[in-house]
């Protein structure tokens, strides 16, 4: 089976965030399942930059999986290399798997899929919300009718939770969708640093600080997250306690002088510290020796660093714009609505429960999640729509 992945921006480009490495992941796993071979096309595109790689040319990232990385002509927003010779990759596939909605490489994928006749399978990345269609331009409404309705027939929807497929149908009454959650590279969450709170405040504040409870939250700087909500709700904790601090890590993307201004004007400048992206053993330290997790978020399709903090044994707080509602089944966590009065009573109520009980929990929870076992579902799904494909043919 040769999938093609039709990807706007791939690995190595991790300033755009988890999508990124779940996007990676599983065409690694795919691709030590057999006779199954893994062919992403994507761009050079790395935010406000390009990716040093070469360019137009097939590179073996590791057995049966391989990346091409067309030029991107207008950073973020067309490859006229991608436009004109994409056709060739897509012609040589079994299926055509495309990722994002609102990008100009996802038409042009589903139109040259559609001229050869391949199945499609399109992963929307919770670009359908309905806090996301109102965030930008005035014109995504227009675009999901011009640019993806004409092929909606051929199209075979991935969603990463049950959330997410509503999404899609409100917009797609009649859709076919499908449901493969994100993963976790487990194993390489079974190992952190221990750190006492002073050497953690010195790790990822740079300075000695006075901590009592370590709370952490972390993605890229921008309006979806949520961190306005976290740090008003993380200035109403500081009531019950006064020697709390907040690390916030993630990229900044357009929100972080924002967030300054809101933690200057609250005088939180000595409780509340944004620390920049942090990534492997760092991110895991910095997880692992939190007491809890917390992103009030707007909306997520998944949210991979909700299952990273479980997998190192730290409880969180996700907000109903999200699909954790099984923290609280699991008793590992808080699922509320992401008002600073729900966050802040959340956050209040996790601190008072017994950790090593959470901790096993939260741990237990995010086994089911290993990128293995989502590999398999992913390889199902594909087998079974190539199947059902050839009988129409």
């Amino acid at each position: 089976m040769n999938i093609a992945l039709i990807i706007p921006s791939f690995y190595p480009a991790t300033v755009y965030g988890g999508p990124i490495f779940s996007s990676l992941h599983t065409s690694e796993e795919l691709s030590k399942l057999e006779d199954i071979n893994v062919f992403v096309s994507t761009t050079n595109a790395n935010m406000k930059s390009r990716l040093d790689v070469e360019t137009n040319k097939w590179i073996k990232f590791k057995n049966n999986f391989f990346i091409k990385y067309y030029n991107e002509t207008k950073i973020n927003f067309i490859s006229l290399s991608l436009l004109f010779n994409l056709w060739k990759d897509i012609k040589q596939a079994d299926i055509v798997h495309i990722q994002y909605i609102f990008n100009t490489t996802t038409p042009i994928a589903l139109l040259y899929a559609t001229l050869f006749k391949k199945p499609i399978v399109l992963s929307p990345r919770g670009a359908l919300c309905n806090w996301c269609l109102k965030q930008g331009s005035k014109f995504k409404k227009l675009w999901l009718y011009l640019f993806i309705k004409p092929f909606i027939t051929r199209i075979h929807w991935h969603t990463t939770a049950q959330q997410e497929k509503e999404e899609v149908l409100i917009q797609f009454p009649k859709a076919k969708i499908s449901i493969v959650p994100n993963g976790i590279e487990l194993d390489k969450f079974q190992f952190s640093n221990k750190l006492s709170k002073e050497e953690f405040s010195i790790k990822f504040a740079k300075q000695k600080l006075n901590i009592d409870k370590i709370i952490v939250s972390m993605g890229r700087l921008q309006k979806k997250k949520g961190f306005d909500i976290l740090i008003d709700s993380f200035n109403k904790l500081l009531k019950m306690y006064p020697h709390a601090k907040l690390f916030i890590a993630g990229e900044d993307e357009s929100e972080g002088d924002t967030l300054r201004k809101q933690i200057e004007n609250l005088n939180l400048k000595e409780k509340v510290f944004l620390i920049g992206s942090i990534h492997e053993q760092e991110k895991i330290d910095f997880l692992s020796n939190a007491d809890i997790f917390v992103l009030p978020s707007h909306n997520e399709n998944f949210g991979n660093v909700y299952i990273e903090s479980l997998a190192v044994g730290t409880p969180i707080v996700a907000s109903r714009g999200t699909p954790w509602s099984e923290v609280e089944t699991y008793k590992c966590g808080k699922w509320v609505n992401n008002s600073i009065k729900e966050t802040t009573k959340a956050m209040l109520e996790l601190l008072e429960e017994d950790t090593e009980l959470m901790k096993i929990n939260s741990m237990k929870l995010s086994e089911k999640y290993d990128w293995k076992y989502i590999a398999l579902k992913f390889q199902l799904l594909f087998k079974e729509e190539i199947d059902e494909h050839s009988k129409i043919k």
